[in-house]
């Protein structure tokens, strides 16, 4: 606002400046200087005028832009993204969520590193489901080269998160329900899914071991949204999984 009254100044004292010259004589000495004033002020004015206006359209077309990517992301339910997915904190999801499935490779250092808030879960009325990759499947061959761990090695790991969640289970008040699911196929990235917020880590495409990044969803109302598509995914991998565990027994 401040640069629109200045321009408008400029521009009224530059046409006063024209109207005044015009009531002296020619042969007055201050004409030339009239001349050269009231020029740069209309000028400057103008100028400065225009120059506001470009400036004003750029920031609101910059604005729309960015409200328009606030929108989608507000409207899908993107809530946060770190870089790192090991700084991301799990335990409130653990703890307080009714219904939690997890899908992952193997899983193993995760389970190692939740163990206490995963005793904490099972100790209250809820629901979890842990899916892996299936130890005896054509893909363990795959991921083991992906990774670089030896086959063996890698079937171990994924038995080893099986034993290790359900000594969290025996260990707990077993008031919540488990079940361990293997794939039929593989994961293209890690969830972890409960009633109201979705939690992904997309997993590299070359070979080896690195840190991913952590992208976080809010349960939202639209069908399309990454919560919903990830909700009908895991009802359908519910159904081809092969059952390792349950604990009701089924």
């Amino acid at each position: 606002m401040r640069a629109y009254i200045i321009a408008s100044v400029l521009i009224i004292l530059g046409l006063a400046s024209i109207a005044y010259k015009g009531t002296l004589p020619s042969t007055n000495s201050f004409l030339p200087y009239l001349n050269d004033f009231s020029s740069a002020l209309l000028v400057g004015g103008i100028l400065s005028l225009l120059f506001k206006i470009f400036q004003d359209r750029e920031s609101e077309s910059t604005l729309r832009r960015l409200m328009r990517i606030h929108d989608s992301v507000d409207e899908l339910g993107l809530t946060e993204i770190l870089s790192e997915s090991q700084a991301y904190n799990f335990t409130a999801l653990i703890k307080k969520s009714d219904s939690l499935s997890i899908v992952m490779n193997d899983g193993l250092r995760w389970v190692g590193n939740n163990t206490v808030s995963l005793r904490e879960r099972f100790s209250t009325k809820s629901t979890t489901e842990f899916f892996t990759v299936d130890p005896s499947s054509s893909f363990a061959q795959c991921l083991s080269e992906k990774t670089e761990i030896d086959l063996p090695e890698l079937k171990k790991k994924i038995e080893g998160t099986w034993k290790r969640i359900q000594e969290c289970y025996d260990d707990s008040e077993k008031n919540g329900d488990l079940v361990i699911y293997a794939l039929k196929t593989y994961p293209t990235r890690s969830v972890f899914l409960s009633e109201n917020l979705l939690i992904e880590t997309p997993y590299q495409i070359a070979a080896g071991r690195t840190n991913v990044p952590v992208f976080v969803y809010r349960q939202v109302s639209r069908l399309d949204s990454p919560h919903a598509f990830c909700t009908r995914d895991i009802q359908a991998l519910r159904l081809e999984s092969r059952q390792i565990y349950n604990s009701k027994g089924k």
